[in-house]
């Protein structure tokens, strides 16, 4: 009895690996990857953009201001390597797709885990992949959670230190055929700050005053484009920063503080 459930379970494992590609089980990590974090695109009016072309702007790592927000999001760009299976001819619907479900995130201080490891729900679609060629989806998810930022941010706002942490990502999935895929792991950077990412233009500064400042409002016209996620990777002018940190932390959007 022991041999028969042996030797079924050795089957069905076989035929597992074999529907998933043939490659073995060890390697279906590498049929969903995370190719990188995609680049927010301000597009005028359109407010900021993000596409799922690998040959698009990303980033190769993140900042987070906590004196704007305490959250830090990423759109990932979701490989697929799994290939084709569906036949009209034979009336085989494709099974290939994946439908991405969430992510596993965990936080880490060199070697130390500092927060999670959590599942973040999440959404996606990927095609599958076309002969060699990865078929790619996005999905947004969560890289550092707004409870840690927010104690982050009591701790920071106090020394003005710069932290450096690391986010570790497994994108998490289910094929159209009802089996469940998942990725790899991978790693990105993040610096963590406060009002680190405040700038100071010189066209912000009234030179009718005795020492630096960002006193000078936009002219007659002039938009200051705000950046497409406040606080997170790209600079937030100082005229931008006082409408939007509270009373107490209006100082910070000046040179002189």
């Amino acid at each position: 009895m022991k041999q028969a459930a042996s030797r079924w379970l050795s089957l069905a494992a076989a035929v597992g690996c074999a529907w998933l590609g043939g490659t073995g089980c060890a390697d279906s990590e590498s049929m969903l990857f995370v190719r990188q974090a995609q680049a927010r695109i301000a597009s005028g009016t359109n407010g900021c953009t993000v596409d799922n072309s690998p040959s698009s702007l990303f980033i190769t790592e993140g900042t987070l201001d906590l004196a704007f927000r305490t959250e830090y999001t990423a759109a990932l760009l979701v490989g697929n390597q799994l290939v084709a299976r569906g036949n009209s001819s034979q009336l085989r619907t494709e099974t290939s797709r994946v439908e991405l479900e969430g992510a596993e995130v965990r936080l880490e201080d060199g070697q130390t885990r500092v927060w999670g490891p959590f599942t973040v729900p999440g959404s996606g679609f990927v095609d599958p992949a076309t002969g060699s060629t990865p078929s790619y989806g996005l999905t947004e998810t969560i890289l550092l959670g707004s409870a840690f930022g927010a104690d982050l941010a009591k701790q920071l706002r106090q020394t003005f230190a710069v932290r450096r942490f690391t986010s570790v990502v497994k994108i998490l999935g289910k094929t159209l055929g009802g089996t469940a895929v998942e990725s790899g792991e991978w790693r990105f950077p993040l610096t963590v700050c406060y009002a680190c990412l405040v700038s100071f233009p010189p066209e912000a500064n009234d030179t009718n005053q005795g020492r630096p400042n960002c006193d000078k409002a936009a002219g007659t016209g002039t938009t200051i484009a705000p950046p497409c996620a406040m606080g997170q990777d790209d600079a937030v002018d100082c005229r931008l920063c006082q409408t939007s940190v509270s009373q107490a932390d209006k100082v910070l959007c000046q040179p002189s503080f």
